[in-house]
């Protein structure tokens, strides 16, 4: 990492972080409003304002301090200065009411159980979806929103906002009067987005921005760093954890480092408008603790972790996955995972090198009788050499080769490794599930998921042409090497292919093409991903789906006022589509059961429909955690910190009258250290 931390960096220790929080609590109680505080070159002015109150209602509402008095004076604060249009100005010699301001400081008081009703004119930015000439980035962000929280979908807005930020990213779309920063910027379009449940492909441009910014020492002060921690970690794990938690631990040294005697931290601009920056001692104070509130909930810990793993600081690993899976045994709930099952996971661990590095998971089906569990292994681009048969010190067994079909994933592998080629560029992972519903077949054949990169939302028919084509060329190159002679890209299939893939609504994201090569199958299975859900039907019509439309409305009418809010699609094309439809259900930000209680209402509806058995749905619930394993690794001792995840569960609509539920259990390994024995 190339930022300089002045003097010794602070290890972020529990201990630290604690008494951090409780010094900024004791500080933030003793100031009795929120300021915000206007900077010229005559000097430093307070401003009638009731933009930091705004900002300190929403970051505390997220730290789950016992802020009372500076939350209760904000709450006064933002009813004595509303206008009797329903909407705040910026400040008293603001020509304008600020629509974004005034959006923002209604989503602030809902997060207390304030509620303000939206007076008529933001009503109507709210009902009406076209963007008006010279409406800035930040209002939008600040509509958006406010949106989700009502649980309105703005689609031609939010395609506007992806569009702006893919073109021009996040320090190219400060704007308005005055600006924002683009770190405020930043912090307010995560919010949404993790919100919002949809446009979740805009994660990934964003927290790239923000890890870019940071890495390039272009995060000053301890404000914007308090904001680019918020928004990464508004926007969730990725799959490069090592790279996101070692950011958010050195932001977090930062913010101990320079935190005053008093409890606070130096104000910094939060807006700027020509001449005058404008910041808040009491916004900057609590958006310090939002971040580091949260970062100690949320992220690991440096005092309580093994050392980072870095690529190349331990030697490659020996052995097969069968020891990573006997290392879990203690971990498996045995309501899921029979000792059957266990067995043929194990069975399957001895093909599968230990250096074929990446993320496990378990499909688990949730009835009881149904003991079958199959694996799931997620390979990112540092697994192609070894796939491609080019790794330096491990391989693949040989008697895999035996079969056409890996000799085909070789040859995939072999052309996703080509630098700066088309399947280097657009396709992201790799994804290998075995089917363990019989013994393990010698060798074992896996169905294989082509994951392909997100693409910007289209808010053109352009860019929406210039999306499709680029999907249409990926899956052309990719799809042939791994699918053979046996089962070419017909005419027909293509036509099919390309009816799916035009037809994706602004957000949605071809996210995988899937090539059964276990069940010898011809059919391709496309799984799309952030289809909003008021969209799955429309969606479904547009591509002729033959499947049964009132048994998924019905599903849908159980299953979306549980507050499900991030869906999946699997299609199945044979060369026409299947009316078999995969529907995965979760939760926006990836947020697990202990944080999320809106999983048990998910598995309890499962259960009382009769689709999971309650000792199933009591395992799942206990899942998620993190497990310490050692692994025998030469003449030392491998040690590896693996999270637990709840990733997702999936309904299957056949038109039968019973829907199959299965749950998606994931595990990834955060890091490891190698230690004498």
């Amino acid at each position: 990492m190339s930022v300089q931390i002045p003097g010794t960096p602070i290890r972020p220790t529990q201990a630290l972080l604690d008494e951090a929080i409780a010094a900024a609590n004791a500080a933030l109680e003793q100031l009795p409003a929120a300021e915000l505080l206007a900077s010229t070159g005559a000097g430093v002015g307070v401003v009638d304002s009731p933009a930091a109150a705004t900002l300190v209602l929403l970051s505390l509402g997220e730290s789950k301090g016992l802020w009372h008095e500076l939350v209760f004076s904000c709450v006064e604060r933002l009813r004595a200065s509303r206008a009797s249009t329903g909407l705040w100005r910026f400040s008293p010699d603001a020509v304008a009411p600020a629509t974004g301001e005034s959006a923002r400081a209604l989503v602030a008081l809902r997060q207390w159980n304030v509620t303000l009703d939206a007076p008529s004119s933001l009503e109507a930015l709210l009902s009406s979806d076209g963007v008006a000439a010279g409406e800035d980035v930040a209002t939008n962000a600040d509509l958006l929103l406010l949106a989700a929280h009502e649980g309105r979908a703005l689609p031609e807005r939010a395609a506007w906002v992806s569009e702006q930020l893919r073109a021009r990213g996040l320090l190219g779309c400060t704007g308005g009067q005055p600006a924002a920063s683009p770190f405020l910027l930043g912090y307010l379009l995560t919010r949404w987005v993790r919100s919002a449940g949809d446009h979740w492909q805009l994660a990934v441009p964003l927290r790239n921005e923000l890890i870019t910014l940071w890495e390039k020492g272009e995060v000053l002060g301890a404000v914007n760093i308090a904001l680019a921690m918020s928004a990464l970690m508004n926007l969730g794990r990725p799959t490069d954890v090592n790279l996101f938690e070692r950011t958010l631990d050195a932001m977090a040294s930062v913010l101990l480092g320079v935190q005053s005697e008093e409890g606070l931290w130096p104000v910094a601009p939060l807006y700027e408008s020509g001449e005058v920056v404008y910041g808040s001692l009491e916004a900057s104070a609590a958006l310090c603790v939002e971040a580091l509130a949260r970062y100690a909930r949320i992220a690991r810990i440096a005092a309580d972790r093994t050392d980072n793993f870095l690529p190349g600081a331990l030697p490659a690993r020996s052995g097969t996955w069968k020891e990573t899976l006997a290392a879990f045994d203690k971990d498996y709930p045995p309501a899921l995972f029979a000792p059957e099952a266990r067995e043929r996971l194990l069975a399957l661990g001895e093909w599968l090198p230990a250096a074929l590095e990446g993320d496990g998971g378990f499909e688990v089906r949730l009835l009881e009788g149904t003991p079958r569990v199959d694996f799931i292994l997620g390979i990112k681009h540092d697994g192609q050499a070894l796939l491609a048969g080019e790794h330096p010190h491990a391989s693949l067994p040989a008697p895999l080769f035996d079969a056409p079909e890996w000799r085909r994933i070789r040859d995939f592998a072999r052309g996703w490794s080509e630098p700066d080629g088309l399947l280097d560029r657009e396709v992201d992972a790799f994804w290998l599930e075995f089917d363990l519903d019989a013994p393990v077949a010698s060798p074992p054949l896996p169905i294989v998921f082509l994951c392909t990169r997100d693409q910007p939302v289209a808010v053109s028919e352009a860019l929406h042409r210039q999306k499709s084509e680029t999907y249409r060329a990926t899956l052309h190159a990719g799809l042939p090497l791994l699918r053979g002679d046996d089962a070419p890209l017909t005419p027909e299939l293509q036509r099919e292919m390309d009816v799916c893939i035009n037809a994706l609504p602004p957000g949605a994201h071809l996210y995988a093409a899937c090539v059964m090569m276990s069940r010898r199958s011809k059919n391709l299975r496309f799984t799309l991903k952030n289809v909003p859900p008021e969209r799955i039907v429309s969606y479904l019509e547009a591509v002729a789906w033959p499947g049964d439309f009132q048994q998924l409305r019905d599903t849908l009418a159980w299953v979306l006022p549980l507050g499900v809010n991030r869906f999946m699609l699997n299609l199945d094309l044979s060369p026409r589509l299947l009316p078999t439809l995969g529907l995965e259900c979760s939760f926006q930000g990836r947020a697990q059961p202990s944080e999320e209680p809106r999983w048990q209402l998910l598995l309890d509806a499962l259960v009382t429909r009769g689709l999971c058995a309650p000792a199933r749905r009591d395992a799942l619930l206990a899942w998620p955690g993190r497990t310490q394993i050692q692994l025998p690794a030469g003449s030392a001792v491998r040690e590896s910190v693996f999270d637990k995840r709840l990733a997702h569960v999936k309904l299957g609509l056949t038109g039968a009258p019973l829907i199959e539920a299965k749950a998606y259990l994931a595990t990834h390994r955060t890091s490891e250290t190698l230690r004498a024995r």
